[in-house]
C-alpha cells in the first residue's frame, strides 16, 4: 500500500451510525472528508445533489483538504468492531480490526479528490 495520508481509528459506534444513516437516506456513497480543520464520515449521493446527507465529526483535522467517496455497498460487507483506518490518496484504504486479526483493503470511487496542506 502507498504511504496513506489519513489515519484515524473508527469505533464501532460510529462505524454502526454511519452505516444506519446511509441505510436510511438510501445513501450511495459514503465518504471520509476534511475542510483541514475537522474530519469527518458522510453519507451521500454523488449523482444527486439535492439528496439527504449526514454527516459525525471523527477527529480533528492535519490541515488536509480532501473527499475520499467509498460505495456504501462495500463497506456493509466489513464486520463490526473498532478499525484503525489508513487511506491514500493514490485510492487504496487499508482497515484493521483492533482486536481481531481482521483486515480489509477497499479502494476509493471516482469523485474522490486530496488536497494535501
Amino acid at each position: 500500500m502507498p504511504d496513506p495520508e489519513i489515519a484515524f481509528s473508527l469505533t464501532a459506534e460510529d462505524f454502526d451510525w454511519v452505516l444506519r444513516a446511509a441505510s436510511v437516506l438510501s445513501s450511495p456513497q459514503i465518504a471520509i472528508e476534511s475542510d483541514g480543520k475537522k474530519v469527518s464520515i458522510v453519507t451521500l449521493d454523488l449523482q444527486n445533489d439535492s439528496a439527504h446527507t449526514d454527516s459525525l465529526e471523527l477527529v480533528d483535522g492535519n490541515g488536509s483538504k480532501y473527499r475520499m467517496v467509498f460505495k456504501t455497498e462495500n463497506l456493509t460487507k466489513i464486520l463490526p468492531g473498532v478499525y484503525d483506518v489508513k487511506i491514500s490518496s493514490k485510492g487504496v484504504s487499508h482497515f484493521q480490526h483492533k482486536t481481531t486479526p481482521l483486515q480489509y483493503w477497499i479502494t476509493t470511487e471516482s469523485g474522490s479528490k486530496f488536497e494535501k496542506a
